[in-house]
């Protein structure tokens, strides 16, 4: 009766030891994706109108935030977005 106490412990302990590895796993894997979801992105473009000049001063805004930009002399604008919009 001895012997099967110590190998049902032995059999829980190794049972334990691979799911608190699977688990650990998933956490870390988790936490990975999210900081490489947290980075801000970077977008630019030009502004133009139906004759294909540049407009100056047009307004570009993330949609679903307050983050915006005016357009420079030729139309064009870079804009740091917040980690949540995409």
């Amino acid at each position: 009766m001895r012997n099967e106490k110590s190998l049902q412990i032995r059999g829980s302990r190794s049972e334990f030891c691979y799911h608190f590895g699977r688990v650990c796993f998933s956490v870390i894997f988790v936490l990975i994706a999210l900081m490489v979801s947290a980075q801000d992105k970077t977008v630019s473009g030009t502004v133009i109108d139906e004759t294909g000049e540049p407009v100056i001063g047009a307004t570009v805004m993330v949609k679903g935030s307050k983050v915006g930009i005016a357009t420079d002399i030729d139309g064009k604008y870079t804009l740091n977005t917040p980690p949540t919009v995409f």
